[in-house]
C-alpha cells in the first residue's frame, strides 16, 4: 500500500512539473510573438510595414557567445523582423533621461503633422529648464520644425519644453504649465497605444527621473519612430544651423550622439541615429541604430557601468558590431 501511495505521489508531482513546463513554454512563446507585433507597430494605425510581408529573422552564427556590454540593461533587435538578438535586464523599469525625447518628437510628428511650419513665440517658462539647451531666447519666433531639430540633434531641454507648452496649451486652452501637463498626458496616451506596458513619462525632456521605461519598450518606440521619414532624417544629422524666422537669432546644433559625428573617435559609419540621455539617476544611455548591407539593427544601452561622456557610445558600438559580425540575414 505504501509503495502504491509513493508511486501515486511521484506520478502526480511528475505530471505537475510537465504541466508547468508546457505552460511556461507557451507563455514565453506568446511573449516573443507579442513583442514582435509591438515592435512592428501593429498596435497603432500609423505608418507601418506591410503586415502580409514575410520577414525572416537573422540567424546567429554557431558558437557565438553573448556580447560583453558594460551597462545595467541592454537590448539589440533586428528592425525589419523585430527579432530580439540579445537582451539583458530588458524588462527592468528604470529612468531613461533624454531618450524620452523620442516620444516627445513622435507626439508632434504624429498628432500635429500639419503644424510643423507653425511659428512658436518663445516665452520665459519655455526656457526655464536646466541641463542641455540650444539657448532659445524669450521673444524669439521659431518654427516647430526647427524646434524638432534642436530637440533630437542637440537634445535641447528648452526645445522639449517649448514644444510641450505650445501644443499642450493650444490643445487644452490652458496656461503654459497646464499645457505641458496636457502634452505629457498625450505622451502617455501614445505609450498605451503602442503597448509600452512598462513605460511612464513625467515630463517632455526626461529630466524628471520619476519617468521610466525599459530596453524592450524603448526598442518598440524607436523602431516605430524610424518609420517616420522626418524623424529618420533629423536623428542622423551630425550638425546643422537653425534660426529664428527673421534670421536674427542663430542656433548652431551639434549632435549629442557621437556615433553620427564623423570627427568623433567613436564615429560609427553605418549609424543612423538615434538618441542619447543622461541624468545622475539614469546614468549614460543611448538608443542607437545602424544600417549595413540593407539590414538595420537597433540597440538600447541604459545606465553604463562607466560614468563617462563616451561610455554609452563605446558600449553601443560594441553591441552593434557584435550584431553585424555574428548574425546572418537570408
Amino acid at each position: 500500500m505504501k509503495v502504491k501511495i509513493i508511486w501515486l505521489i511521484g506520478g502526480l508531482v511528475f505530471f505537475i512539473l510537465i504541466w508547468q513546463i508546457i505552460i511556461t513554454t507557451n507563455v514565453i512563446s506568446r511573449a516573443k510573438t507579442s513583442l514582435a507585433k509591438k515592435i512592428a507597430g501593429s498596435q497603432i494605425n500609423l505608418p507601418q510595414p506591410d503586415k502580409n510581408a514575410l520577414v525572416r529573422p537573422p540567424e546567429k552564427s554557431s558558437g557565438v557567445g553573448d556580447p560583453q556590454i558594460a551597462a545595467k540593461a541592454v537590448i539589440l533587435t533586428d528592425v525589419s523582423s523585430a527579432y530580439v538578438m540579445y537582451a539583458k535586464n530588458a524588462d527592468e523599469k528604470m529612468p531613461i533621461a533624454s531618450t524620452t525625447k523620442i516620444m516627445t518628437a513622435m507626439v508632434v510628428l504624429d498628432d500635429f503633422s500639419d503644424k510643423l511650419n507653425d511659428v512658436v513665440n518663445i516665452t520665459y517658462p519655455m526656457i526655464a529648464v536646466e541641463g542641455s539647451d540650444i539657448k532659445l531666447v524669450p521673444g524669439e519666433k521659431i518654427t516647430v520644425n526647427n524646434l524638432l531639430k534642436g530637440l533630437l540633434i542637440m537634445s535641447g531641454n528648452d526645445t522639449a519644453t517649448a514644444l510641450a507648452i505650445y501644443f499642450g496649451a493650444a490643445q487644452s486652452g490652458s496656461a503654459p504649465a497646464g499645457g505641458q501637463d496636457a502634452f505629457v498626458a498625450k505622451m502617455n496616451s501614445k505609450a498605451k497605444e503602442l503597448c509600452l506596458e512598462n513605460t511612464h513619462f513625467a515630463d517632455p525632456a526626461g529630466l524628471d527621473d520619476a519617468g521610466y521605461s525599459t530596453p524592450h519598450d524603448l526598442a518598440i518606440l524607436a523602431s516605430y519612430a524610424l518609420r517616420h521619414q522626418g524623424f529618420r532624417e533629423i536623428v542622423k544629422i551630425s550638425e546643422t544651423t537653425i534660426s529664428s524666422i527673421d534670421g536674427s537669432i542663430i542656433h548652431d546644433l551639434k549632435s549629442s550622439n557621437r556615433l553620427v559625428k564623423s570627427d568623433d573617435p567613436f564615429f560609427y559609419p553605418s549609424a543612423i541615429g538615434i538618441k542619447t540621455g543622461f541624468t545622475y539617476a539614469a546614468g549614460h544611455c543611448l538608443v542607437s541604430a545602424a544600417a549595413r548591407d540593407g539590414h538595420e539593427i537597433l540597440g538600447v544601452v541604459l545606465n553604463t557601468n562607466q560614468n563617462s561622456i563616451t561610455a554609452s557610445a563605446a558600449e553601443s558600438r560594441k553591441l552593434l558590431d557584435w550584431g553585424f559580425s555574428n548574425w546572418r540575414w537570408q
